[in-house]
């Protein structure tokens, strides 16, 4: 696999918010895995890489991170930061409100094939973040999201990995 350690996502403007650090919580009473990021999306006046991420999350007792993919680069993204830190752990797959988007271009199979290749590496642990979402998406995107959800549940199986499972307004 190439090197994608270069890829970062920025928000788009309409995307932006506030994104000044907050002051760091108290540590917490037991070390935990956050089971959802997204550390591939930087934003704001002051980026953190990943593993400045990893040690600010490590002060407050985020011990790791299952790195969430949502599309063919992002996934590429989080497969690398699970190869590379030992402290992440990944998850691949095609966000479904993505899903409509691959298949209008004719692509739908082709990630899906990307994400196959993906699930086989050691310490991607998930397939995922997958599922339905009837908030964003028309009917029309309907039928590319059940598709999407059937091949990451049967990639899932062959895997034999969990699947992280995104369920809004289905």
């Amino acid at each position: 696999m190439s090197d994608p350690s270069g890829y970062v996502r920025e928000r788009t403007q309409e995307g932006r918010r506030d994104v000044r650090w907050p002051a760091a919580p108290e540590p917490l009473p037991v070390p935990v895995y956050d089971n959802h990021a997204h550390l591939e999306i930087v934003d704001g006046d002051e980026p953190l890489d990943l593993a400045a991420q990893l040690a600010r999350a490590d002060e407050v007792g985020v011990i790791g991170v299952v790195q969430a993919g949502g599309d063919i680069d992002s996934s590429r993204w989080s497969a690398w930061a699970a190869a590379s830190h030992p402290r992440v752990l990944a998850a691949v797959a095609i966000h479904p409100n993505e899903a409509p988007a691959y298949q209008a271009t004719g692509r739908l199979d082709e990630a899906i094939a990307v994400i196959d290749e993906l699930a086989a590496q050691p310490r991607v642990r998930a397939i995922g973040e997958t599922g339905l979402d009837f908030f964003r998406t028309e009917a029309e995107g309907l039928p590319a999201q059940y598709e999407s959800f059937e091949a990451h549940i049967a990639l899932a199986k062959t895997h034999d990995i969990a699947m992280q499972i995104h369920d809004r307004d289905a």
